[in-house]
């Protein structure tokens, strides 16, 4: 059975350690080395479980995914309806359909958070997130290609939107 909740700080060194667990694929971050719990605290403060909120999955009492949104470009007042939503499974979470639970809990919450643009930012060569994506309705409204070196590949970035209808 699958748990979400709001993150708390001593969740972040499991946090830390599935985003870093996505770093050797080379599909879900642009960070090439992993990052430490201490690099993570004041990027973990500035959520707020009612406008920017990071929930965590917990199965069997262990924490096997995240999900959470920052605000677009910098927080700008009139960016304030905007955020970026990103998620993380575990490696060993993956592909069981934890991704859809975690993203349609969001998208439901987004009207209680002040949000009615979700933006979605991946790696062209995501399949998992492009179908996640697809799944909700996302539609890609850019591509930049070639904007990063992965691996010693040029991969490109897809910017992909989804309109939170009024409820």
């Amino acid at each position: 059975m699958i748990t979400v909740r709001d993150a708390v700080e001593a969740d972040l060194p499991a946090i830390v350690a599935i985003y870093n667990q996505s770093i050797p694929s080379g599909r879900a971050t642009a960070d090439t080395h992993p990052i430490s719990v201490d690099e993570r605290r004041s990027w973990f403060r500035q959520f707020s479980p009612h406008k920017r909120p990071i929930w965590v999955a917990e199965r069997a009492g262990n924490v096997v995914g995240c999900i959470y949104i920052t605000s677009f470009y910098g927080g700008r007042p009139a960016y304030d309806k905007t955020a970026e939503v990103s998620l993380y499974l575990a490696n060993d979470a993956q592909g069981q359909g934890l991704g859809t639970v975690l993203m349609q809990r969001m998208i439901d919450a987004c009207p209680q958070l002040g949000v009615t643009t979700l933006i979605g930012m991946h790696f062209d060569h995501n399949e998992a997130t492009k179908r996640l994506n697809a799944r909700f309705g996302f539609q890609q409204v850019g591509h930049i290609p070639e904007i990063a070196e992965v691996q010693g590949a040029q991969r490109g970035l897809l910017l992909s939107i989804l309109r939170i209808p009024n409820q």
